[in-house]
């Protein structure tokens, strides 16, 4: 992870880095966005985790094309979306600062979706898969 942060400028939060260390980058599968949309809940579907190398090809070709210049992405739902750490965050030493951002491309909107990273997660891993 440390190209990716060298080549973008920042160091991504601490329980972020761990999570991949301790277990890799999570394959959300389609059990997933099923239980999401049949149970109705208040949550983007997260489709893809990127891989250090892949956030920085989607960070900077997305600002190239309207992502703010502050959101470094992480991940991504079905639709292309993003899901981000603010730049602007990450050097603050508070956790509750170190939130996930949601970009919308379709409406250029961007939106904080959980206080951390540990928190995002766990809002997943609640959603159990529709049998």
């Amino acid at each position: 992870m440390s190209a990716a942060e060298q080549q973008l400028g920042v160091r991504f939060p601490e329980d972020y880095r761990q999570a991949v260390l301790d277990v890799g980058l999570p394959r959300p599968t389609i059990a997933l966005l099923n239980a999401i949309v049949v149970r109705g809940l208040d949550l983007h579907d997260l489709s893809n985790f990127y891989s250090p190398k892949e956030i920085v090809e989607e960070t900077l070709g997305w600002r190239e094309i309207g992502m703010p210049d502050r959101l470094i992405a992480i991940a991504s739902d079905g639709s292309g979306n993003k899901f981000c750490f603010n730049a602007d965050q990450l050097g603050v030493d508070s956790a509750d600062r170190r939130g996930i951002w949601f970009f919308d491309h379709d409406f250029g909107t961007v939106d904080q979706v959980a206080p951390s990273f540990h928190a995002w997660i766990d809002a997943f891993c609640d959603v159990e898969p529709c049998h």
